[in-house]
């Protein structure tokens, strides 16, 4: 959920943009209301994206380790 004042902010750029863009009015609360609508709908594609670029990221950094596991293995005696 976002905070009160992070929804503000969104609220006071969609409006910006759609004065700018569309040159399209938009009431205060009607933008809050839209960002509920963008969170709600839309916001678990910008959340699963961010995870899959964490797992990426873990899972580099994991091979990463491995890399540097092999290169600190000794070689059996002889």
């Amino acid at each position: 959920m976002l905070e009160k004042q992070e929804k503000a902010d969104l609220a006071a750029r969609i409006r910006a943009y759609l004065a700018r863009e569309a040159e399209a009015e938009l009431g205060l609360l009607q933008a809050e209301i839209f960002v509920d609508f963008l969170a709600e709908e839309i916001g678990y594609v910008f959340y699963n994206q961010g995870l899959r670029d964490a797992q990426t990221a873990i899972l580099r950094r994991l091979d990463d380790a491995a890399g540097d596991i092999d290169v600190l293995e000794k070689a059996k005696p002889r």
